[in-house]
C-alpha cells in the first residue's frame, strides 16, 4: 500500500480465514493491512493457504479441512459444492474446539462469511460488537440459491454442538446484524440502496504472487488468446469445456488455454485435444491475464476483478451463487457480456460469437471498465479509516 498506515490503539484480533481460494485470496490483505496498522493479529488458516502468510507478521494456527476419504465416497454425480459442504463442516468443528479452549483475550474477532457465526456463537458466546464478518462480494440478489442438500457436510457438526448451521452460500443472502467488511464496491454492487450502516465497502484484492516457472505455456502472437476458467468449485463442467472445444477447433484465428480443475482427469475426459488448445488443471491466473485477449470467467467475483484490472475483454458465464449478479452487473456498466445458462443454451456457435463480439468491443469496454476499476480504488482509499473505525 501506498499511505503510511497508523493507529491510535492497537488491538488483539483473530481472523478465521476463507477455505476456499476465492475466500482466502480475499482475506490475505486484509489481514497484511491489520498487522501493518500495529494489530496483534492470529490466523485461522488452514494447511493449504498457511504459506501465503508466510511473510506477514501474523501468529498462525494451522489445520487440515482436508476431506478426501469423504470425497472418495461421493458419486460423480454430486453438486460441485457437495465437497465444501463437508469441508466447511469439519473447518466449523475445528474452528469451535479451537476458540472454546483458547484463553486469549481477543478484542476482535473477523470470520469468513461461511462461517455460520449466529449458530456458533449459541456455544461461543462471543460479543456480536467484537464480531465482523468478510465477504468476497456481496448479494442481495434474485437467484434462489438456498439448497438443504449443502447442510449434509454441517450436519455432523451441528449434532455435537446441538446447533443448526445452515447452508453456508445461504448465510450469505440471510440478513445479519454483524459488521460486514465487503470486498468490493457500493457502485460495483447490484442493489446499493438494499445495504444498511453495517455495510462497509473496502474495494477488492487483486493478489499479485510470484511467477509459477513451472507454467511453461508460450503466447503464439500471430493470433489472439483466448482463456477459459470456470474456477476451483465448477471446474467439472464437462459439457461446457467440450462446446469451447467446438467452437474454437483448430482455428486460425483463437489460440486457447482451458483451466479446468483439480478434479478433472485431463487424459481421460479429453481424448481429442486440438493443437490450438492447451488444458491444464491449474493456471496462475493472475500472471497469465495481461496477455490475454478474451477472458472466458465463471464471474466469480476475484476473478471478475482480475480480469478488469488485465484489460482482458470479458464473456461471463456464470454457474451459482453471486456470479450472476457479478456478470448483470458487468455487463450492465459495459464492461463485458453476460451468457446466462438458465435463459440461453450456450452452444458452440453462441460461444464463439460472443468471444468475437468481445474481442471486438474491448474498446468500448474500456470507459465500463474503467469506472469499474476507479470505483474499486476510491473503496480501497477508504479502508484504514473503516478499520480505525471497526476496531477501534
Amino acid at each position: 500500500m501506498s499511505e503510511v498506515l497508523k493507529t491510535t490503539s492497537p488491538k488483539k484480533i483473530f481472523v478465521a480465514n476463507g477455505i476456499l481460494h476465492g475466500h482466502f485470496t480475499g482475506s490475505v490483505e486484509v489481514v497484511r493491512e491489520l498487522a501493518a496498522l500495529g494489530h496483534d493479529v492470529t490466523c485461522f488458516v488452514t494447511d493449504e493457504f498457511a504459506d501465503r502468510l508466510n511473510e506477514v507478521p501474523v501468529k498462525k494456527i494451522v489445520y487440515s479441512a482436508d476431506v478426501s476419504e469423504v470425497a472418495k465416497k461421493l458419486p460423480p454425480y454430486a453438486p460441485p459444492f457437495a465437497i465444501n459442504s463437508f469441508m466447511v463442516g469439519k473447518a466449523t468443528y475445528l474452528l469451535m474446539e479451537h476458540l472454546l479452549k483458547d484463553e486469549t483475550k481477543y478484542d476482535y474477532y473477523i470470520f469468513d462469511c461461511f462461517f455460520d457465526i449466529g449458530e456458533m456463537n449459541k456455544v461461543l458466546k462471543l460479543d456480536p460488537a467484537k464480531c465482523s464478518i468478510l465477504y468476497p462480494s456481496f448479494i442481495l440478489t434474485d437467484e434462489n440459491q438456498f439448497d438443504n442438500a449443502r447442510v449434509i457436510g454441517l450436519q455432523w457438526t451441528s449434532q455435537q454442538y446441538n446447533i443448526n448451521l445452515h447452508d453456508f452460500v445461504g448465510l450469505i443472502f440471510t440478513p445479519n446484524n454483524f459488521k460486514k467488511l465487503i470486498l468490493t464496491s457500493k457502485f460495483f454492487h447490484l442493489r446499493p440502496e438494499d445495504t444498511d450502516d453495517t455495510c462497509y465497502f473496502i474495494g477488492p484484492h487483486i493478489e499479485q504472487r510470484a511467477a509459477d516457472k513451472n507454467f511453461d505455456f508460450k503466447k503464439d502472437e500471430s493470433k489472439k488468446l483466448v482463456f477459459i476458467s470456470l474456477g476451483t468449485i465448477f471446474g467439472k463442467d464437462l459439457e461446457f469445456y467440450h462446446r469451447c472445444i467446438e467452437a474454437f477447433r483448430d482455428s486460425d484465428e483463437y489460440q486457447v488455454i482451458m483451466s479446468v480443475g483439480k478434479f478433472v482427469d485431463i487424459a481421460e475426459t479429453f481424448k481429442d485435444i486440438p493443437g490450438n488448445f492447451s488444458i491444464y488443471n491449474y493456471v496462475p491466473q493472475t500472471q497469465l491475464l495481461p496477455e490475454v485477449d478474451v477472458f472466458i470467467t465463471h464471474a466469480g467475483f476475484n476473478s471478475t476483478s482480475e480480469g478488469l484490472a488485465s484489460g482482458a475483454a470479458m464473456v461471463l458465464v456464470p454457474q451459482a451463487v453471486d456470479q450472476f449478479d457479478v456478470a448483470k452487473v458487468v455487463q450492465n456498466l459495459k464492461a463485458g457480456i453476460e451468457l446466462n445458462k438458465h435463459e440461453i443454451d450456450i452452444t458452440p456457435d453462441i460461444i464463439k460469437n460472443a468471444v468475437d463480439e468481445a474481442y471486438n468491443s474491448r474498446e468500448s469496454f474500456k470507459a465500463g471498465t474503467k469506472a469499474i476499476i476507479d470505483s474499486f480504488k476510491e473503496a480501497r482509499s477508504n479502508r484504514t479509516a473503516i478499520y480505525n473505525e471497526i476496531f477501534a
